[in-house]
């Protein structure tokens, strides 16, 4: 039923006013960040700094033409939404292969962060059918720098293992034995697409809502640069979605068993969070026990192998707990909660403020407020309200974790419960009337044929600073050493990546000064001499 003219028009401009309030709020909070001073800020507020403005404008510049659009005469968006909710499988196929085609010519196949290098380094380690990497024990200080946590953590005799939970790696596991390990994330989100199109057809059926999902989802750079990435984050999605689709089709068994390798991806919070509406439903309606036995049921196994089992095992890496494997892993987990929660605090609001107009910028223009006033159209809508209440808690929940996200393309916390915004949109624009469902094609034309673009390039241009950092000799040899100084240049200490068995020809290592560089090359390397030099790296050459 199609919302009355009035409604109509109130969520024209309503939507139009938030997108130009939420535009003008981003560029005014990355004035407040100096870029200009001796050091560069964190690298989220960096980013922000960096990247949203020039995004801002752009969308400020889309929602003008959109607006026009919308008062044209005629149904712009009939023939492309209703092919794509009816056959939505060319459309899935041709966003897919460019994914595959991005994920190596922009994102370089480089996992840019430790978040990403971690799941990849204990990816290549299940490639070869063990449970942790290997180093030469007096080399341990070189390839991990000496921090209270880190993505990768060690034992004194060499042996090393991600700091993760273990279920990405392994999925990514048959892709790094194939040398491809770029190609998962891609894959991953042409399965998305197709699994938002089924729970948009679960919520809407006989309508055209499940090909606005997947074409809003396909057109927002949160969703696209996200799965070209090395990042858990896609799998989260993805997780989500078929964990949404299995609650309502009543098989509790297999949403259990998507749940428990959701908690396992890196850590539990993401799919805690988004599932928690979903199982007090359950909890709410008789018979209660019954379902919540076959929930449980599929939960258990993997979460115990997977989330218990790997924290035993990784008690005898890192700073070292005193007792049996199972009670320092117990150990090691509660002293992770108690660095990764905090009370909220002036700092964090303004973090997650800022995270607001990335959400907003990184989507479709006007998708996040479309995807507000759905929420509360269908509130009273039991689906759908679960899914927007997987959204609220997700975003909820991370005020209580004291970090800004760091690296990450968009709102990168929220990205586990994403979906919520194009399903949720697509079943009020097919109630909305056609000058906004006008207005949300051009929007989403705009924003994949000049928004996604503007996003590659500023994703390409950053990794390849990142990777400039490091200088590169014209000949390779068949050893190189590489001497990265964590104190200079811009997350160096990220550059610091390596096979888990040292079967590479370059070796990143962390240095301690050139005196005591030269010591230690004239001691483990002898004839080793420097080829190349940048303020961040020594490279060095073996005779």
């Amino acid at each position: 039923m199609e919302l009355s003219a009035r409604l109509q028009r109130n969520l024209l401009a309503g939507v139009a006013i938030a997108t130009a309030l939420t535009a003008a709020l981003t560029i005014v909070l990355a004035r407040t960040i100096d870029l200009a001073g001796p050091a560069r800020p964190a690298i989220f507020r960096y980013l922000f700094a960096r990247d949203e403005p020039a995004a801002a404008w752009l969308a400020l510049a889309l929602l003008a033409a959109s607006l026009a659009a919308a008062f044209a005469s005629g149904r712009v968006y009939d023939r492309l939404v209703m092919q794509v909710a009816s056959r939505p499988w060319p459309f899935i196929g041709t966003v897919t292969a460019g994914l595959v085609a991005f994920a190596l010519l922009v994102y370089r196949a480089h996992p840019l962060s430790m978040d990403e290098y971690a799941a990849v380094f204990q990816a290549q380690v299940f490639a070869r059918f063990r449970l942790h990497g290997e180093v030469p024990p007096g080399l341990v200080d070189r390839f991990i720098p000496p921090a209270k946590f880190w993505f990768i953590e060690a034992k004194p005799s060499g042996e090393l293992i991600s700091a993760y939970l273990p279920s990405f790696s392994l999925m990514l596991a048959p892709f790094a034995a194939a040398g491809v390990p770029w190609l998962l994330n891609p894959l991953i989100g042409g399965a998305t697409l197709a699994a938002i199109w089924r729970l948009a057809r679960l919520l809407w059926p006989d309508t055209a809502a499940p090909g606005w999902a997947v074409l809003l989802a396909a057109a927002s750079p949160q969703f696209t640069v996200n799965a070209m990435s090395y990042y858990s984050m896609p799998a989260h999605l993805l997780a989500s979605v078929l964990f949404a689709i299995a609650m309502l089709e009543d098989r509790l068994f297999t949403a259990g068993v998507i749940g428990s390798i959701a908690l396992t991806l890196h850590n539990p919070l993401p799919h805690a969070l988004f599932a928690v509406p979903w199982i007090a439903s359950v909890a709410a309606r008789p018979p209660r026990l019954r379902k919540l036995a076959r929930l449980a049921a599929g939960y258990l196994p993997l979460s115990l192998l997977l989330g218990a089992g790997w924290y035993a095992l990784r008690s005898g890496f890192g700073p070292q707990q005193a007792g049996p494997a199972a009670a320092a892993g117990l150990s090691k987990f509660t002293a992770l909660l108690r660095t990764a929660f905090t009370w909220p605090s002036a700092q964090l609001a303004v973090a997650r403020l800022e995270s607001v107009c990335e959400l907003s910028q990184w989507a479709v223009p006007g998708l996040l407020f479309i995807a507000i006033a759905a929420a509360w159209r269908f509130r009273a809508r039991g689906a759908a309200r679960l899914l927007a209440l997987s959204a609220v808690t997700t975003f909820a929940g991370y005020f209580f974790v004291p970090y800004d996200q760091g690296h990450g393309w968009g709102f990168r916390y929220l990205h586990a419960a994403w979906a919520a915004l194009p399903i949720l949109a697509a079943g009020l624009l097919v109630q909305g009337g056609a000058r906004l469902r006008n207005m949300a094609c051009a929007l989403a034309a705009g924003s994949l044929a000049i928004c996604t673009p503007q996003r590659l390039l500023q994703v390409r241009g950053f990794i390849e600073g990142q990777l400039g950092q490091i200088p590169s000799p014209p000949e390779r040899p068949a050893l190189e050493l590489v001497l990265v100084r964590i104190s200079r240049g811009y997350y160096s200490v990220d550059l610091v990546q390596n096979d888990p068995f040292l079967d590479s020809d370059r070796w990143m290592m962390f240095s301690r000064g050139p005196a005591e560089d030269e010591r230690f090359l004239q001691a483990a390397f002898p004839g080793a001499r420097k080829v190349a030099e940048s303020p961040v790296a020594t490279v060095w050459r073996l005779k």
